[in-house]
Order: C-alpha cells, then sequence, then structure tokens
C-alpha cells in the first residue's frame, strides 16, 4: 500500500526486525497514530476487495516490524469476529490459526517469552464464535418446526467430545434464550413430562430448570449420573431460585445427596443465617463434611460467628469437632476470630495434637519450615 512508508518514522527507537520487545517498544510503536489509521485502512480494504487474500499479502511484505504487522492483523481478525460468518474469510482464519507468532514479550510471570498479540488462540476463537452462531440459527429453525427433532439433535451433539461441543451447546442455549413464550412452555413441559434422567439429555435439564427456575427438572438434573451436571446446578442455584429455595435444596443435597461435601461448601454464600449456621455446625461431626462446613463458617462475616465458635470449641469433647471448628476460626480473617483462637491458644497444652496444628500455620506464615 502506498502510505506504508509512513511507518518508517515509527520505527526510530527499535530495530525493525526485532522479534522481542521491551513495554517500553510496546507503547512506542503501537501508540501511534498513523499505525492506527493505517489498520483501519487495512481493515476496509480486506472487506471491499473482490480478492481480500491480496490485501493480506501486500500486508505481509509490507515494511513494517513484527509488532506492528502483527497489531494490524489482530484488529482484522477483531474485526471479522463481529461479523456473521462468511466462506471468503476461512482462508485467512486458517492461516492465522497455524501462524508463527514473531512479536514477543516477558511473561508476566517467569521470564519465557509470550505472544504480545495471540494470534492463533483468535482465529480458534472466531472459529467458535462461528460455531455458536450456526448452531443458534440451526436450532432456531428445528425449535419453531419440530420439537422433537431438536431434542434428538441435541441429544447428539452432547455425546461429542467436549471441545467440538462447546461453542454448539452455547449456540442451542442462545437459542433456547430466544424462545417465544409459547415454544419454551412447550420445551418445559416435554422435557418435565417425556425426558428422564440419564437419557441423554441431563445438561438441557439442568440448564432449561434453571433457566426457568422450574423446580422439577432442576431435581431430575440433580440425580444425573454426570458429577459435572449435578454440580453445576448446585453451583447455579442461588443465581436462578430465592434465597430460600436455593438453601433448602443445598441442604437438602448436603444431608442426602452423592455432592454432601460439595454443596456443604457451598452453603459458605448462607452462612449469615441462623439455621444454614446450625446445619454447618452439625456437620462438623460428619467425617464426609467437616472441611467443608469448616471452610463454610469460615466465609461468614457474621460479626457474632467467631463468638459462637469458640463456645462450641468450649463445650465439645469431640476432638474430630473440635480441630475442625478451629479451622473455621483459623480461616477465618476476621479480627475476631483471630482473637477467639488466640483466647483458646491459652487453653491447648503445644504438644497436643491441636497445638501442634496451630503451631503449623505460624511457621508458614512466617516462611519457614515446621
Amino acid at each position: 500500500m502506498k502510505q506504508v512508508f509512513l511507518l518508517i518514522g515509527l520505527l526510530s527507537t527499535v530495530n525493525a526486525h526485532a522479534l522481542f520487545y521491551s513495554d517500553y517498544e510496546i507503547d512506542q510503536q503501537l501508540n501511534q497514530t498513523v499505525l492506527q489509521d493505517l489498520s483501519t485502512q487495512y481493515i476496509h480494504s480486506y472487506f471491499n476487495n473482490q480478492q481480500p487474500t491480496t490485501v493480506i499479502e501486500e500486508l505481509f511484505k509490507a515494511e513494517m516490524s513484527p509488532l506492528q504487522r502483527e497489531y494490524i492483523l489482530f484488529n482484522l481478525l477483531t474485526a471479522i469476529a463481529q461479523q456473521p460468518p462468511q466462506h471468503f474469510h476461512q482462508d485467512f482464519i486458517n492461516r492465522m490459526k497455524t501462524y508463527a507468532i514473531q512479536a514477543t514479550r516477558t511473561a508476566d510471570e517467569g521470564h519465557l517469552p509470550v505472544a504480545v498479540f495471540n494470534l492463533n488462540s483468535k482465529a480458534y476463537g472466531i472459529e467458535n464464535i462461528w460455531s455458536a452462531y450456526r448452531s443458534e440459527q440451526r436450532f432456531n429453525q428445528l425449535f419453531k418446526q419440530d420439537m422433537y427433532a431438536a431434542l434428538d439433535e441435541i441429544n447428539s451433539l452432547l455425546q461429542t467430545d467436549s471441545s467440538q461441543r462447546r461453542p454448539q451447546w452455547l449456540g442451542v442455549k442462545n437459542s433456547i434464550a430466544a424462545l417465544d413464550e409459547n415454544k419454551f412452555e412447550q420445551l418445559v413441559n416435554m422435557l418435565s413430562t417425556e425426558v428422564k434422567a440419564n437419557s441423554g439429555l441431563d445438561p438441557l435439564l439442568s440448564h432449561v430448570g434453571l433457566f426457568s427456575g422450574h423446580v422439577g427438572l432442576i431435581e431430575k438434573a440433580l440425580t444425573s449420573k454426570q458429577a459435572a451436571v449435578r454440580q453445576l446446578t448446585l453451583r447455579h442455584l442461588p443465581q436462578h431460585l430465592t434465597a430460600q429455595l436455593a438453601k433448602s435444596m443445598l441442604i437438602q443435597s448436603a444431608s442426602n445427596g452423592v455432592d454432601s461435601a460439595f454443596s456443604t461448601a457451598l452453603l459458605s454464600q448462607f452462612t449469615n443465617d441462623q439455621a444454614v449456621q446450625s446445619f454447618l455446625l452439625q456437620q462438623l461431626k460428619n467425617s464426609a463434611n467437616a472441611e467443608s462446613a469448616a471452610f463454610a463458617l469460615s466465609q461468614s462475616n457474621h460479626p457474632d460467628l467467631p463468638l459462637l465458635l469458640k463456645e462450641h470449641y468450649l463445650l465439645s469433647n469431640n476432638s474430630f469437632e473440635k480441630n475442625h471448628l478451629l479451622l473455621a476460626l483459623k480461616l477465618n480473617p476476621s479480627s475476631t476470630a483471630k482473637l477467639a483462637v488466640d483466647d483458646l491458644k491459652h487453653q491447648i497444652k503445644p504438644n497436643s495434637a491441636a497445638g501442634l496444628w496451630l503451631q503449623s500455620f505460624e511457621h508458614k506464615s512466617s516462611g519457614e519450615q515446621p
């Protein structure tokens, strides 16, 4: 392109062919209006040229640093990502998926070089966006024309490899979100009355149950043999149900479910509730849930809870329970909890199991080996 010579002035502080760039060099080269204008021109030319690959070839032949070229390539990918899938983009996307990155910088952690602009990931991300878009369009038609066919195709989709399934599943969820009230009600009714758990549609039962707040579908999803489905459902209960109903279902799962420890930990967001506190205190005696209960209690910001834990410690004759009461207090970041632990230290023999355990925290915080 004719205006490439304008970039020469941008290279005064660095070697035009350098592959590694400091933060200063990156700022100097990219924070220039002329480069930003040139990027806009390349993008405009790409979208308006009958042979867009020629624009890409011109860009690769242009005299500029790898950093500047990859800046423009990244901006072009960003512009493409905002467009519906079009066949003429595919050659460029394929090229960027395998492009050997040239402009690198030091990673935020460590000394290994990383890409300034990760063009490979960006290209794969665009393909995922397109996959989700096509899936959404496909299921928009299926849900409108044949609900049974839609469920059959979702079932097939959910059996595929997770890396391939993820963007298409997103398209399904977007399509469900766009259903009109009648179609959505039809979907809920079909899943409620005609679809059993563990029949291949458990993720759909979970998603629609949570999206609609339908307790029956949620309960069905919680009987799935897939731990990932059950735990995702449990994790999202508070976002889709009333607080009271979410607490009730989590307590029920913590009491009886196969995910009892997981559900107990999730109660951490409700620890200011007296009923939840009482339940968690009881779980400190339960070997299956004690650690999760201690963690959940430690997350509470209720001002009186550390004193309550201290009182329970003093009244308990159960060493297992007392250890987990100490754990809940020690993990609680409040000053009240710290004071409670300090008070209890005077009643704990230094050489006892509890005393040695408390000392291990002090060694770790000071950087010493216990």
